[in-house]
């Protein structure tokens, strides 16, 4: 999840290093790529505002809903969408699970599988957790170092894992690490590492990425279609973990996430698609997806209904799948975008940005990696 204003040099920066000439992207696999987007607060809103919002996702050509095991609270304004609900964390003391919130999230999945849009899960926010004054008893045990080093640190997160993969939905009767016609994937954590990446740009949280990978697969099966993910490492890609090499080395993880909030295309031509091959080369065999990226309003940096077709289209040139931080139901309270300092890259349904084009772009674009048994 995105919570910090990204600077322009760290950015400069990625795209230099990990650009490759467009030219160099064919010849291209069997598939077409794919789009989507993030919504961390789907959960709590309305069921009426669901169900609209989800109409209006098919209707745009969205292959892919990421979302959260997460807390909402009622009568909250995140993004300018009214929650309705109140949802408990998971875990407030660790090993010891309330499945409120994995309720809610299995209400959404049967909504979105009827509807042909599959899922990619998260199930925990470092980035968001892992932070002073948070409650997360995670964070309280260990700390954004120790959890990433610490054996009885493993042992815990992997209970937790467990429990949502084994987790039978009250909605659907799924067994969700079953349910591969509803769930793409699962993250390892949201943006693992990102509030210390000492743990990844060196090597002390090496093998916790590979060991909950590695969990993760046996609990699902090694012929199971539903994939293991990255999550994002580090936070934005110019951080350097998220081709970190404990992931794009361990057998047991399928997909790399990118998470990477870009300049203006108008001021950097090709900067997705000039990246894309060096993406596909870094990640050792690996699919990779671009998993979060926004276009930054804060104070009219940029104007999504320019900026959002732009990079989109740029990365569908390349057959590179994305999914959008993030695409918001119309606005019900109180917020603006540009006036939000470290998450500016909301776009409103039924505003002036046309959502549909790029995503139905994406997903009638020959795709840069094969997603067959996965996506399509």
């Amino acid at each position: 999840m995105k919570t910090s204003t990204i600077g322009l040099a760290l950015c400069l920066f990625a795209e230099a290093l990990f650009a490759l000439p467009t030219e160099e992207l064919a010849p291209r696999a069997n598939s077409n790529s794919w789009a989507g987007t993030n919504n961390y607060f789907l959960i709590g809103l309305p069921e009426s505002v669901q169900d609209t919002y989800i109409d209006n996702l098919v209707s745009y050509g969205a292959k892919v809903v990421r979302l959260w095991v997460n807390a909402q609270s009622a009568g909250g304004c995140p993004k300018g969408s009214t929650t309705a609900t109140n949802i408990p964390e998971l875990e407030k003391t660790l090993r010891q699970y309330d499945d409120t919130v994995l309720d809610a999230i299995d209400s959404v999945l049967v909504k979105l599988e009827a509807k042909g849009i599959k899922a990619l899960i998260s199930p925990h926010d470092a980035a968001n957790q892992f932070k002073s004054g948070s409650s997360d008893p995670y964070w309280n045990a260990y700390g954004s170092g120790y959890f990433y080093e610490k054996q009885e640190a493993f042992d815990d997160y992997d209970a937790r894992i467990s429990h949502v993969l084994n987790y039978k939905g009250k909605s659907s009767g799924q067994v969700w690490k079953s349910w591969s016609s509803a769930i793409m994937a699962f993250d390892l954590q949201n943006e693992p590492m990102s509030t210390k990446t000492s743990e990844c740009t060196g090597t002390a949280g090496a093998s916790w990425v590979c060991g909950r990978a590695q969990h993760m697969r046996s609990e699902l099966g090694a012929d199971n279609p539903i994939r293991v993910a990255s999550g994002g490492i580090g936070g934005d890609i110019s951080k350097n973990c998220n081709f970190m090499p404990a992931a794009v080395n361990c057998d047991q993880l399928d997909l790399i996430s990118v998470h990477r909030y870009a300049g203006n295309e108008a001021s950097n031509p090709n900067e997705w698609s000039g990246a894309a091959s060096g993406y596909v080369s870094q990640a050792n065999g690996k699919l990779v997806y671009v998993e979060e990226w926004g276009v930054r309003q804060y104070q009219g940096a940029a104007q999504a209904s320019v900026e959002y077709p732009a990079q989109a289209d740029d990365m569908n040139k390349a057959g590179l799948p994305w999914i959008y931080w993030q695409i918001a139901p119309a606005k019900t309270c109180n917020y603006d975008p540009t006036t939000d300092g470290d998450d500016s890259f909301t776009i409103f349904e039924g505003s002036d940005v046309d959502i549909a084009g790029p995503m139905k772009g994406a997903s009638s674009a020959a795709g840069l990696q094969d997603w067959t048994g996965i996506i399509y």
